[in-house]
């Protein structure tokens, strides 16, 4: 199994980032090489389940995830058959501090070129560059005060 840990700090409330991580409609915002559907329900919802479709050099890669553990606004579990990521959350004043965490293993259905090129490095900059996408996009649509 491979790991994967992010950290960042994203100028916007607790709350504001929260609410934009759980906007499934947004989530190819931030992560323009997946589609998602087939969401069942609410993603702050243990039980939920979607469908992650990516495409990778001609083939392609499905999964079915499961929202397994919900604290709101402090954490999201999510579990597919490629693995296990943690959405945390922590307020620092105004800001947030997001925290990424992860085991996964690519899908065995992938030609050995493509697993060994999706590995570990691969990943941790396809990761790293969705949640500067995500801070990013969060940042720009925090409401606001009056």
């Amino acid at each position: 199994m491979n790991r994967i840990h992010e950290e960042l700090r994203i100028e916007a409330p607790i709350e504001h980032v929260w609410a934009f991580l759980c906007d499934a409609t947004r989530w190819h915002d931030w992560d323009p090489r997946t589609e998602y559907s087939d969401v069942s329900g609410p993603l702050d919802r243990v039980g939920t389940t979607f469908v992650g479709t990516m495409r990778l050099m001609g083939f392609e890669m499905k999964e079915t995830m499961t929202v397994d553990e919900v604290e709101k606004p402090r954490l999201l579990h999510i579990r597919s058959g490629m693995g296990a990521f943690f959405y945390r959350f922590e307020a620092e004043g105004p800001a947030t501090r997001m925290t990424l965490e992860g085991e996964y293993e690519m899908p065995g259905h992938l030609p050995g070129f493509i697993q060994k090129l999706v590995t570990k490095g691969w990943m941790e900059r396809y990761t790293r560059r969705q949640l500067e996408d995500f801070k990013a996009l969060a940042e720009v649509e925090v409401p606001v005060a009056a």
